[in-house]
């Protein structure tokens, strides 16, 4: 190839020199098999041309099988979800199907995002989602999860609605991924990926690419780099038949993986193969060549930056590598070299935001050729990272700020229109309004209060894998910068109080807790109040009632406005399970009061907490027309979830006052809360049902009931939950005469209500059916007295007792 001296052309289509004997490696490793995994480690110095060939070999590659390629450069690819979205789409469009992940991967998109309707399969994942989109199609609106559960029952009932039903029927997971909290549902649409990829590669195996594994790492003070890399490691520990290359600067010393690694040092070039990549590059003066090829001591992308210094700088005769990027940008135009400066602030870029530092647009194919600018999926660029250190050398941050306001705007504006109406960028591996943070904080300006604003959008839209990303380039700013730079002081509130918002949502209490070590929110704040109600409700996952009340009660009574309604019902709720049931009314009352006329959930919700109230009370009258109350303001709020637990609730409530009713009642609350993933009140309705069960003999069908509410409430970490399915299994147990069972069981529910701090009037009970059967247990009589004073009932503690007595006499084997 024959081109003008100093010509440009872009790196990725320059001719591809020597690497021969890496070359014939790589076709030696496609020429293998093997059940296992194997790990090709590739590393080298940076622009020694690692991503380069990794190009190359994954074009050598897409002739013979299936490939992907995982840009860990791509601000978005740092969480497993991303990442698994994006290797699924691009093996997806080579032919892979992923009915199983497809399936889980929705269901964990609708867990995580419960108010959000997904319409077309290409919202996750491109053209290619097969199973999501046969499910999608149908869903008009629904929930996802319901939709999904819908399409299960069918293809069970063979309706057709799947076309893969002996697939799930022989995948039990699938029928249940409403009831996983949310880690374990991630766990499993790590496993359906990797089992889906391993079914299409038996006969044809894949090929997958990693690229710039350095970028999980951060520097850490004197001990040098820290990986952020459990994830990864995990999910390729887990994948079957396939080659995996992994591209870094330094090798990798994974010992899980001794056996099946091999290292693949990327060197220098030597002189000749430099002399003849800047012979097909259109530098024919060998002086020329020969003073590039030592001044770039063998280093593709200084070889390639020479080239693309303009035709002036050749009468230069000895520049040292470390001066070509600077002689590169000496000796550039001035217009283009101020918006390489612009750009190269940008983590990637567009013609769009090219445009938004130029007046017209004829440098944009000029500035796209140059040898250090990439394409990425779509219409967007990146520049290597070796330039762009070399342009934040040439300018100051202070210099920079203006620039990085225009670059925040840009994504403001982007979010605004398309960039934010569905969440594809996943698969691209961007969120716009991570993007916007990234750039507010080096402009100066970004507040709190707009950072928080930004992450709560993403979210919404993007899921909370990019609001981690918010919450590590927030981070890594402040560190970056260190204290007295000027910067918001409530950042780094921001990025806890998103951390832990984030462990709660997916159950993580003791990750949440360890974000709070040491911190003390100012609860009058609006940002402290938010970071408080998140830590009580980590408190409330461990069990730790006592301190949750305690801030919930604080945020009740305090100025915040935006969190005053949450935190009052949740210190209903609280004390109503604490049995303080006056103290709970009244409670619900002033939250009623607080509430305004469209906050007409929250006013179900309230309705529905005082029927559960009267229903603990045992005074089912009343527990009814509450119940009626309740389900008619759901009604009028289009509550789908609210009527659920409507449903829920009437199934337990008809369990202890008409058990022929309750199981057809159960049935139907059964299908509506799997369609919506509550995984405890599926437990809950199990619980009722084997109640129901118990009471009409039915005893063989009240034992398979109440072992499925056990593994379902012990799998969400529902602690009250499943101590109130044990108290009622001793039930079960004494119609089947094990009496000492039946003790053993209400005395490990008592002593787990005690531990919870919830529920004592159900330790209560627990103890009188003891004395009923003749069976009295010390332990549970030790509860009993230390929890009776806890009770306090809207009426007297002997009628309150008087209706636990006929409770039991309906509960106990008749006569």
């Amino acid at each position: 190839m024959t081109v003008p001296q100093g010509a440009h052309i872009a790196g990725g289509r320059r001719p591809f020199v020597n690497r021969t004997d890496l070359m014939d490696r790589f076709r030696r490793e496609l020429t293998r098999s093997s059940e296992e995994p194997r790990l090709l480690n590739v590393h080298g110095l940076p622009g020694v041309g690692k991503s380069r060939l990794l190009r190359e070999w994954k074009r050598e590659a897409d002739a013979r099988g299936r490939t992907a390629l995982l840009d860990l450069r791509l601000p978005g690819s740092h969480q497993v979800e991303s990442a698994l979205a994006q290797l699924r789409a691009e093996f997806g469009s080579r032919g892979v199907k992923f009915d199983r992940f497809d399936i889980a991967y929705t269901a964990f998109w609708q867990k995580i995002h419960p108010q959000q309707v997904l319409r077309r399969s290409g919202d996750l994942f491109g053209p290619h989602g097969d199973a999501a989109a046969r499910i999608l199609e149908g869903a008009s609106g629904a929930s996802v999860i319901g939709a999904i559960a819908a399409g299960i029952r069918m293809s069970l009932q063979g309706i057709a609605a799947l076309k893969k039903n002996k697939l799930v029927k022989a995948e039990p997971e699938l029928g249940s991924l409403g009831d996983m909290l949310t880690a374990d549902l991630l766990d499993t649409v790590t496993r359906m990926f990797v089992q889906d990829l391993a079914d299409a590669s038996t006969a044809e195996p894949y090929v997958l690419f990693v690229d710039s594994y350095d970028v999980l790492g951060v520097v850490d003070g004197e001990s040098g780099s820290t990986f952020h890399d459990t994830w990864l490691r995990d999910l390729l520990e887990q994948l079957r038949h396939g080659l995996i290359v992994l591209a870094g600067r330094e090798p990798v010393r994974w010992q899980e993986w001794v056996g099946q690694m091999d290292s693949c040092g990327v060197h220098p070039l030597e002189s000749r193969y430099c002399e003849e990549l800047l012979s097909n590059a259109g530098v024919q003066d060998t002086v020329r060549q020969a003073i590039i090829t030592r001044a770039s001591q063998g280093i593709p992308f200084y070889l390639e930056l020479a080239v693309d210094t303009p035709e002036r700088a050749a009468g230069e005769r000895e520049v040292p590598q470390d001066r070509i990027k600077d002689r590169f940008l000496d000796h550039v135009p001035a217009d283009q070299r101020r918006i390489l400066q612009h750009l190269g602030l940008a983590r990637l870029f567009n013609r769009s935001m090219f445009m938004r530092f130029v007046k017209d647009d004829t440098l944009w194919g000029e500035l796209t050729e140059y040898s250090f600018v990439q394409r990425i999926p779509g219409e967007w660029y990146q520049l290597h990272q070796l330039m762009v250190d070399a342009l934040h050398a040439q300018w100051t941050l202070e210099r920079q700020r203006p620039a990085h306001e225009v670059l925040q705007l840009f994504w403001e504006e982007y979010a605004g229109s398309s960039g934010m109406r569905h969440p594809a960028h996943t698969v691209i591996g961007f969120a716009p309004l991570q993007e916007a943070v990234y750039h507010g904080l080096r402009a100066g300006g970004m507040t709190a209060a707009t950072a928080l604003n930004h992450a709560d959008r993403t979210k919404a839209v993007f899921g909370s894998q990019s609001v981690n990303g918010i919450i590590t380039d927030i981070r890594a700013y402040l560190d970056q910068v260190g204290p007295g730079s000027g910067h918001d002081p409530e950042l780094e509130d921001v990025a806890r109080c998103l951390a832990v918002e984030d462990h709660v949502l997916r159950g993580r209490g003791r990750e949440a807790q360890r974000e709070l070590v040491g911190q003390d929110p100012d609860l009058t704040t609006p940002l402290g109040a938010r970071l408080g109600l998140a830590a009580a409700h980590a408190h409330r996952l461990m069990g730790e009632s006592q301190e949750a009340r305690d801030t919930f009660e604080q945020l009740w009574t305090g100025p915040e406005d935006a969190v005053r309604g949450l935190a009052g019902f949740a210190l209903a709720d609280i004390t109503m399970c604490a049995g303080d049931f006056p103290g709970a009314f009244a409670l619900a009352a002033e939250v009623s009061e607080h509430s305004g006329p469209d906050e007409g959930v929250r006013r179900a919700e309230l309705k529905r907490l005082m029927h559960l109230a009267h229903r603990f009370l045992l005074d089912f009258p009343s527990a009814w027309a509450l119940l009626d109350e309740a389900q008619a303001l759901f009604l009028e709020s289009d509550s789908i979830h609210g009527l659920a637990d409507i449903q829920t609730n009437r199934a337990e409530l008809l369990a202890l006052t008409d058990p022929a009713a309750a199981v057809a009642a159960a049935d139907a609350a059964l299908e509506a809360q799997r369609r919506l993933g509550v995984g405890h009140e599926v437990g809950k309705i199990l619980t009722a049902r084997a109640i129901a069960q118990t009471r009409l003999g039915h005893l063989g069908e009240a034992a398979e009931s109440f072992v499925g509410a056990a593994q379902t409430l012990e799998t969400v970490g529902y602690r009250s939950g499943r101590a109130r399915a044990e108290l009622f299994h001793a039930f079960l147990y004494l119609r089947t005469g094990d009496q000492d069972q039946a003790v053993r069981s209400l005395r490990l529910a008592g002593e787990r209500l005690e531990a919870a701090g919830v529920y004592p009037f159900l330790s209560i009970l627990a103890h009188k059916v003891t004395e009923r059967i003749g069976y009295p247990d010390e332990s549970l009589a030790a509860i009993r007295q230390r929890v009776t004073r806890l009770v306090i009932p809207l009426d007297s503690v002997e009628g309150y007792e008087r209706r636990m007595d006929e409770l039991i006499d309906r509960l106990l084997p008749p006569e």
